[in-house]
């Protein structure tokens, strides 16, 4: 169970202790944990809450809390660099800026992690890795993209740095406060490609995805849905 977390430790560890939800409210559905999904808590932040809503469906209620769920992927970047999902959420977000710490919920965010390129290491990612090697191994990935569902007026397809790690956690805004409530809405994005626009190069794997959504700084509250994540390859079976 300790994999997903330890692996993510470089990407989190600005934002606070990262630990293991392991008792009450916090633990996973059983059906979850069977499709293996782990959750990723916060020390001193209530958690969010994650139930099963069909085969392929995350339901994520969020109330003051913050915490992710995630799970690894062996995806080849190469043949398959698109990846797919649908989301929505129940209620208006609450508009917020992404760029700074303390201000910066979101109704959702879908991420990508990607393993560590030492050739292409910022400084702050050299510094942290031995401490993530020597927790999970040299298999341990680094570099994350987060795709948001924000609750301000910023355009879609934004990129927006982090106030964490802002180097090597980078977000792209997928949808606005603007967009419609109660109603599937489906992503289709390149992940090469978004990685290559971002960090300046394409990776060759992807290594987690994971869900997450963030409500403790404004103090609010909403359900939100997410369905159908899959990598597949470009249009006409290009990779």
């Amino acid at each position: 169970m300790k994999r997903l977390f330890i692996s993510c430790l470089g990407l989190f560890l600005a934002t606070g202790a990262v630990s293991l939800a392991v008792a009450g409210g916090d633990t996973l559905p059983a059906d979850l944990v069977a499709r293996s999904w782990e959750q990723m808590t916060f020390d001193g932040k209530r958690a969010n809450r994650y139930s099963a809503c069909g085969d392929d469906c995350i339901a994520v209620d969020t109330d003051s809390s913050v915490s992710l769920i995630g799970r690894p992927v062996a995806v080849d970047l190469a043949q398959m660099p698109v990846l797919t999902w649908e989301w929505k959420v129940d209620r208006p977000v609450a508009a917020t800026d992404l760029t700074v710490k303390g201000r910066d919920d979101r109704a959702l965010a879908l991420y990508v992690t990607f393993p560590y390129d030492p050739d292409t290491a910022t400084f702050s990612e050299s510094l942290l890795r031995p401490l993530v090697e020597l927790a999970r191994g040299k298999d341990a990935p680094a570099r994350t993209l987060s795709y948001v569902w924000s609750g301000d007026a910023t355009t879609p397809g934004t990129v927006v740095a982090s106030p964490y790690f802002g180097d090597v956690n980078v977000m792209i805004v997928a949808r606005s406060g603007h967009a419609p409530l109660g109603t599937w809405l489906r992503e289709t994005v390149d992940v090469a490609a978004d990685h290559e626009r971002v960090f300046g190069r394409r990776p060759l794997r992807a290594s987690h995805v994971l869900i997450g959504a963030d409500s403790d700084d404004t103090g609010s509250r909403n359900r939100g849905f997410v369905r159908g994540i899959s990598f597949e390859s470009r249009p006409g079976g290009r990779g």
